[in-house]
């Protein structure tokens, strides 16, 4: 086998981009009160895919805020009572 026969196939490097989504609430208490909730989230991912995934990450982040939220209300209800 010569030099001339190797086939020589260079990868280009997958573009990768690194994406941030976060979300946060403002609970009015009432009385000058007020409870903050906040979810930060970060995912790395191919160029191609980052409006999904950005998409994804800000859905979780929503979620899991309100969630908190409507625990915490919960919560107040209960001590209240």
């Amino acid at each position: 086998m010569s030099g001339d026969d190797l086939l020589v196939i260079r990868k280009q490097p997958v573009r990768r981009v690194e994406i941030a989504r976060s979300f946060s609430f403002k609970l009015n208490l009432g009385n000058y009160q007020s409870a903050d909730f906040f979810c930060s989230e970060k995912s790395e991912c191919a160029v191609e895919d980052q409006d999904e995934v950005s998409a994804a990450l800000f859905a979780f982040c929503k979620s899991q805020v309100m969630k908190a939220a409507r625990q915490f209300q919960e919560e107040q209800r209960r001590t209240a009572a």
